[in-house]
């Protein structure tokens, strides 16, 4: 596949998706370029799903926002393993809430029962 229809196939995947699965694939893109100790795009990565989170939930939006912040003062000194291993739960976890989700919302209502 040439370069062209690989970049309208990541731009459908993106438009296409929930703001959850986006959230995914920022972590998966911020993930790759701290596997190539890729210090800007892995920075941008960070900024981005900081920047992605909801401040009404200032309990959790606060303590995301410090594991962000934290990963990516190791990104800047260059520590990408330990900001790989601690991004990389928080990704896991990321995925299992979403699965969550979307097993409770095709679960039948209680009203439809």
């Amino acid at each position: 596949m040439d370069r062209e229809g690989i970049d309208a196939y990541k731009q459908t995947q993106v438009m296409g998706s929930s703001p959850g699965r986006l959230v995914l694939i920022l972590y998966d893109h911020t993930l790759g370029c701290i596997r190539k100790s890729d210090m800007r795009g892995a920075s941008k990565g960070l900024v981005e799903l900081m920047s992605a989170l909801d401040l009404d939930y200032q309990e959790i939006s606060g303590r995301l926002f410090s594991l962000y912040e934290y990963c990516l003062e190791l990104v800047k000194k260059q520590k990408y393993e330990e900001a790989g291993r601690i991004l990389a739960e928080m990704r896991t976890m990321w995925a299992a809430a979403i699965k969550n989700m979307v097993k409770e919302e095709s679960a039948p209502s209680s009203t439809e029962r």
